[in-house]
């Protein structure tokens, strides 16, 4: 395997609680790549982010994440360069938390910070608000942003620990249409920069934010399709995937899925 590889996993299979949940699994990620795992509930895509995270132990097979390899690695450590953003994250911030102190908050692993920021945490912080499109939240507590912004603030406070791999589990849970485009759009912006690896689990097709360059669908555990979006995501595997006939279409850099009954997956 790649050491150069952002994620790299080899012939890996999970069982757990007398369940199959994943069954020899290759997948290799490189630097810069932004992928959308995609497949629908109980596909296995939890227990995949799951092991990446360094949260569960593959039965068998070979995980390198990070250039680390799992046996020989520190797996505390290894969480503190990852950006993990999913919505239970927010039960852990105060609400009266400043928007420029959580990302500050990000550098230490933390969700609160309990010093004052120099000049140069400042600086980068409104940069990476600024990039993913909440320059404005800045001087703001967390809880006058909109739910949009919310996700914002945690994609600059993952960024802030200059983390190389970021893990979005189904951010858009609970995201009206203006906070979830909004939310995607800074997704774009940074797929579009290509400096970090990025992983979008979902099973929504409409979701997978613009410029994002590789897929990975996921049915029953196996392994369906996985490469470059325009070979790996297509009408064909997405309605072997889900079980259902499925047209695709792609406008404007976004796909969507049209169910059609009449069409055999």
């Amino acid at each position: 395997m790649r050491k150069s590889s952002v994620i790299a996993l080899e012939s890996v299979s999970l069982e757990y609680e007398g369940k199959t949940a994943l069954v020899d699994v290759n997948w290799k990620v490189g630097r810069g790549e932004s992928w959308a795992l995609i497949g629908p509930n109980g596909a296995g895509k939890t227990s995949m982010i799951s092991i990446i995270n360094g949260y569960r132990w593959p039965t068998k097979g070979t995980v390198l994440v990070l250039g680390r390899k799992f046996g020989k690695t520190d797996l505390r450590e290894l969480r503190t360069n990852i950006g993990l953003i999913s919505a239970y994250l927010e039960d852990w911030i105060p609400p009266t938390e400043r928007v420029l102190d959580l990302v500050v908050s990000g550098k230490y692993g933390a969700t609160r910070l309990w010093r004052t920021i120099d000049r140069a945490e400042r600086a980068r912080a409104e940069s990476l608000l600024r990039l993913v499109g909440c320059g404005d939240g800045a001087c703001k507590l967390f809880n006058q942003l909109s739910q949009g912004e919310r996700q914002k603030a945690l994609i600059a406070r993952a960024l802030m620990s200059e983390a190389k791999l970021l893990v979005l589990d189904e951010p858009c849970e609970g995201l009206d249409l203006e906070a979830r485009e909004s939310f995607l759009d800074g997704l774009s912006r940074l797929a579009y920069k290509g400096e970090t690896a990025m992983i979008y689990v979902t099973h929504r097709i409409d979701e997978i934010p613009a410029g994002f360059s590789h897929a990975l669908l996921l049915s029953k555990g196996r392994v369906l399709a996985s490469g470059e979006m325009e070979d790996s995501l297509t009408s064909e595997n997405l309605s072997r995937c889900f079980g259902v006939g499925v047209r695709l279409q792609k406008v404007e850099g976004r796909y969507y899925a049209i169910v059609e009954r009449n069409r055999r997956p």
